[in-house]
């Protein structure tokens, strides 16, 4: 095989380790290269046209990881599904030893041996998510910190004590929806609207596996629940029938919801720093969401609330489109 042969690609990949399988990246994928099994989310390199629409959406930053591979040599689906972590980059050796070419060992990966997918320049070592259209928050927003907690932290989760845990829906025969609040103690967790945490249920899957995080949108405002408290809150429905009528419990949601004052849960987090809210008190702001969608859009109505009784209020407008199948799943309504 001579050198100018090898085709090198940049793959695309997903951190098994700091993914909590929300789905945004699948949903939102226009090739269907991201596709999900029980254990891992993982893209098909043979579909993957590194457009990056999934990237911004990622909450976490698990999806903006890339491997240089001999494209015939690419990580298939079925080698991802069985990760637990990301494999190590491949040395130029290494890479060399994989195309089954000897000269390419020689070659600089950054030469126009390297041929990546469309849209990438021949050479590009460094992807970076806002070079791709990623989505920022608007000017005005705070500085937002993420990932503070979590697998690949210093600290890996934060432990939280639940203060409340109240029904905020009455209770249908297929939802049953509530409003908890969490505490952090002495320990910073620095929240701002439009942010999220991830809860880690206890106890083991199916296949002998801590549970994944689910994440949950903040419901409270980025001085607290209660002001001045280190405390959060979440909106969380847990569903109690499928489409057919049939008992369901979902292992995240249903624990949460059946959390007593005192019980105390790990938390990941936090997440997000694009879905933020403008700090400019004068701006305005159209929410559209249903049901437990409308987490976000509490905490952002409560902190200009908050503003406006401390007389930090200009006169930004705020108008909150709010969908629910029925009356009685709307949450929250009367506040």
């Amino acid at each position: 095989m001579d050198a100018s042969d090898v085709i090198f690609i940049k793959q695309h990949l997903i951190d098994p380790e700091i993914c909590i399988r929300c789905n945004t990246c699948e949903a939102t994928c226009p090739v269907s290269a991201i596709t999900h099994d029980s254990n891992n989310y993982v893209v098909d390199a043979a579909k993957c046209n590194l457009c990056m629409a999934c990237i911004s959406p990622c909450p976490t930053g698990s999806i903006d990881n890339w491997r240089t591979m001999p494209k015939a040599k690419a990580y298939s689906i079925e080698d991802q599904f069985g990760w637990e972590s990301l494999p190590e980059a491949l040395s130029e050796a290494e890479l060399a030893e994989a195309a089954g070419s000897e000269e390419a060992a020689v070659i600089p990966l950054s030469q126009p041996v390297v041929v990546p997918s469309p849209g990438i320049e021949p050479g590009e070592t460094t992807f970076r998510s806002a070079d791709y259209g990623a989505t920022v928050p608007p000017w005005s927003a705070a500085h937002a910190y993420t990932n503070l907690y979590g697998p690949k932290c210093a600290a890996k989760t934060l432990a939280a004590t639940v203060t409340g845990n109240v029904r905020v829906t009455e209770v249908g025969k297929d939802y049953d929806t509530h409003h908890i609040v969490l505490d952090f103690g002495s320990t910073p967790l620095p929240l701002l609207e439009g942010q999220s945490i991830a809860i880690v249920p206890p106890g083991l899957d199916e296949r002998g596996k801590p549970h994944f995080p689910r994440q949950y949108s903040i419901a409270s405002a980025r001085n607290g629940e209660r002001p001045g408290y280190n405390n959060i809150s979440l909106t969380i429905k847990r569903v109690l029938e499928d489409h057919d009528g049939r008992p369901v419990r979902g292992v995240a949601s249903n624990y949460m919801c059946d959390l007593q004052v005192g019980d105390k849960v790990e938390v990941i987090g936090p997440f997000g720093a694009s879905f933020l809210m403008p700090n400019h008190p004068r701006s305005h702001i159209v929410m559209i969401c249903t049901g437990t969608g409308s987490a976000p859009m509490r905490a952002m109505t409560e902190w200009r609330r908050r503003l406006r009784n401390s007389g930090k209020f200009e006169g930004g407008k705020l108008m909150l489109f709010f969908g629910a199948r029925t009356g009685e799943e709307l949450p929250y309504f009367g506040p």
